[in-house]
């Protein structure tokens, strides 16, 4: 009852996902049927789905490396059979990490470790964070500031891949795969007819899509909204997001489906328009809005990623990385630029005094460009440092979604270090 009313305020607004996150820590259980599961430790980790079929239980997704061994306890409370089946709704690690626990408990109890299937662009993922291990590991320390974090690699490849659609009876149960792309390139959505249950995956996370992070590999925002349509179709009865707390009725699902499909249309739509005119990406960036109703709804608030980095990501799926300004073409490098418009100013200091000043007025945006230009064209100077560290504080805390804090908060770090120096 608890959990069913804290649902409720969550769905009209009136209560954070902080708040579901303190309930669900340690392994929470959400009863779908007798024989279907899902299991949450934190908003921050993907949800595990488990099936009981008469030939073993059957997982979607497997949790992260720091939540894997609760959220095995928490299915084993439910039921102790053997886990037959793992599917991957795509290879970020907070979906797959937990595979190597299941292993280890497979092989103590002398029972087959479970097959694992996956789209088959899981593969060239997992390939891939191995090329750019050293990138993944920079990128990952500094979102979350994890000095030293080394991004883990080597997970156990799926044995069975599929390309479009995939059709499996598991003892007892049928389950449907289909592919689409979306915040991945290899994501699968899992649907089991006879239940009318929707596992989504990423493709509904309880926050605006995370479709534009600058820092990570392309996202297919357009594709995303395909298959958020195609889910509609199916008319499932219960929505288990890729985060957050599952969705019962059919109406709601719908809804869901509906309202994310609708506001990536409409960034598409606006974005291919003013491109079909000739606009550059900036006079995008700044003419393209997603619909305020559709950001105002508890699960598309823009807490994570934000709408103009999707912007850039539909500009860059169409048009490549040229932005549209010749300058940028065959760029200078920055220090030399820098060090010509401090010339032009008078000094960086005097770049950086005004760049204080506008963030000091709330136009954090124009201060962040004049206060890297300061920096580079007088990098050793620990004044400029100081300055430049609480311009970026002032950046962050005029950001709504945490993906922009974060990268700011890098930023900050790094002057408040170099000023120190």
């Amino acid at each position: 009852m608890e959990q069913d009313q804290l649902f409720e305020r969550l769905w009209n607004g009136t209560a954070s996902m902080e708040e579901w996150t303190e309930v669900v820590s340690g392994g929470a259980v959400t009863a779908i049927s007798n024989n279907i599961i899902s299991v949450h430790a934190t908003y921050f980790c993907g949800s595990v789905t488990v099936i009981r079929t008469t030939a073993g239980l059957v997982l979607i997704d497997t949790a992260k490396p720091d939540t894997a061994a609760e959220t095995l306890a928490a299915v084993r409370r439910w039921d102790d059979r053997p886990i037959h089946t793992v599917i991957y709704t795509h290879g970020h690690i907070d979906h797959t990490s937990g595979v190597e626990l299941i292993d280890e408990e497979a092989e103590a109890r002398g029972v087959p470790r479970p097959r694992i299937i996956a789209h088959r662009n899981v593969l060239r993922r997992l390939s891939r964070y191995e090329a750019s291990h050293g990138f993944n590991s920079i990128v990952q320390g500094q979102q979350f500031d994890y000095p030293d974090y080394v991004y883990p690699v080597g997970q156990r490849r799926p044995d069975q891949v599929y390309d479009d659609t995939l059709s499996l009876t598991i003892g007892s149960e049928r389950f449907e795969l289909f592919h689409g792309r979306g915040e991945t390139d290899d994501a699968t959505f899992v649907w089991l007819p006879e239940h009318r249950v929707l596992a989504s995956g990423d493709f509904v996370i309880w926050v605006f899509p995370n479709a534009g992070n600058p820092r990570k590999v392309q996202r297919y925002v357009p594709d995303w909204a395909a298959a958020l349509r195609q889910m509609q179709a199916l008319q499932p009865e219960v929505l288990i997001p890729g985060h957050g707390p599952v969705i019962f009725g059919g109406e709601r699902a719908s809804q869901v489906l509906d309202d994310g499909a609708a506001v990536l249309d409409s960034l598409t739509r606006q974005t291919l328009e003013l491109m079909n005119k000739g606009r550059t990406l900036d006079e995008i960036l700044h003419s393209v809005r997603a619909p305020a109703a559709l950001l105002a709804k508890p699960y598309l608030l823009p807490k994570y990623d934000d709408p103009e980095f999707v912007v850039r990501g539909i500009w860059h799926l169409y048009a490549g990385w040229f932005d549209g300004n010749p300058a940028h073409l065959k760029p200078a490098p920055s220090a030399e630029l820098a060090g010509e418009i401090a010339a032009l100013a008078g000094g960086a200091a005097t770049l950086a005094g005004r760049a204080k000043a506008l963030a000091e007025a709330g136009k954090t945006r124009l201060a962040a460009h004049l206060i890297e230009l300061a920096s580079n064209a007088s990098p050793m100077s620990a004044e400029i440092q100081s300055v430049r560290a609480r311009v970026y504080a002032q950046c962050t805390e005029a950001e709504p979604t945490l993906i922009a804090k974060a990268i700011y908060r890098v930023y900050q770090r790094d002057a408040e270090a170099r000023s120190s120096a």
